[in-house]
């Protein structure tokens, strides 16, 4: 009878600790997917910029990009005015401090470079992977909901992704009066109004920081990702839905002008290859060599190298780290090799 009675205490306890910990392990979970987002700190503008002839912008970046994203830094500071000054910060992720460090060569007494680390653990609140093109895009691409956030203390800043090249002086574009709306942008589709095909291109985004902040924006922005139901797009639904239309400055095509549908002229300040064709795939699109000349500056061999993988792989290879060298390369993207 003594036994019997210990045998029901005994699965008793264990029936007890069983429930306990299912209930505790809903609680972390819950904790876990409610848990606010801890942004990471960020410097303001030197003390000896006058804030009146500085732009402040803001690049995303991982290891696909970053040998991408110095040739736009590159040609931002060749062509700026001597009297501009630009504090820029790039928003890291996966990069070792040895990459984060590469990019202290741009600076000088008129530029700044900072560079901010994230974790890919800050998107777990937001639907991943759910563009049809997905694995064309940077996995930073949804950093950008963030800027808002990270970016609290300042009245304005430039979003640019990496695919760009600037041409001109970037001042002008980042002061524009944009004091009663929430942000600077372009539609991507002539037919904006079309609801069903209206998106914004992304790449180049002019933020008002405190309307943002005051409107909620990243909220509005994780929400309207969360509810897409197209999976078709990264970002630019999410930003066509989550503002309403008299939030929006529509920026002049100079300052984002698409490779892929707009007619370039000799005013161009940001030449964006937005869509999957980019210089360093494919030579021979818009703007192609003019990309290549600011490469050259970055690593003088590197056109060469890429010709080299072009005559090895048929245009096979995707992303092509110049960094690596040839031979690296071709051993990185060994399964795609076509004819070496």
């Amino acid at each position: 009878m003594l036994k019997k009675q210990t045998i029901i205490v005994l699965i008793s306890i264990v029936l007890i600790s069983i429930l306990v910990f299912c209930l505790t392990l809903g609680i972390v979970s819950n904790k876990n997917k409610n848990k606010e987002i801890v942004f990471p700190y960020v410097s303001g503008v030197p003390a000896s910029f006058p804030v009146d002839k500085t732009s402040n912008i803001v690049f995303s970046v991982d290891k696909k990009y970053k040998e991408y994203l110095k040739v736009a830094i590159k040609s931002a500071i060749v062509n700026k005015n001597k009297d501009s000054y630009y504090n820029i910060y790039i928003l890291c992720v996966d990069l070792s401090k040895k990459d984060r460090d590469s990019f202290k060569v741009f600076e000088s007494d008129k530029v700044k470079i900072n560079t901010v680390e994230l974790k890919l653990g800050m998107l777990r609140g937001i639907v991943k992977n759910s563009a049809k093109y997905q694995f064309r895009v940077s996995k930073t691409d949804l950093f950008k909901f963030f800027i808002p956030e990270i970016f609290k203390n300042f009245d304005k800043i430039l979003y640019l992704d990496c695919d760009i090249l600037v041409l001109g002086d970037l001042s002008k574009f980042s002061n524009l009066n944009i004091t009663d709306k929430l942000i600077g942008i372009l539609p991507e589709k002539p037919n904006f109004k079309n609801e069903e095909n209206s998106k914004y291109n992304c790449g180049v985004i002019l933020f008002n920081i405190k309307n943002c902040k005051n409107k909620n924006l990243t909220k509005k922005l994780i929400e309207a990702k969360n509810n897409d139901q197209t999976k078709r797009y990264v970002t630019q639904l999410a930003f066509t839905q989550a503002l309403k239309e008299e939030e929006i400055y529509l920026i002049p095509n100079k300052y984002n002008h698409l490779t892929k549908t707009n007619t370039l002229n000799g005013d161009s300040i940001i030449i964006h290859f937005a869509g999957y064709k980019k210089p360093w795939h494919n030579p021979e699109i818009n703007y192609a060599k003019t990309w290549w000349q600011y490469a050259h500056q970055i690593n003088s061999n590197w056109e060469k190298e890429k010709r080299t993988l072009y005559s090895c792989t048929g245009n096979a290879i995707a992303h092509i780290d110049p960094s690596l060298g040839v031979k690296n390369n071709i051993k990185k993207f060994k399964n795609r090799i076509l004819k070496c």
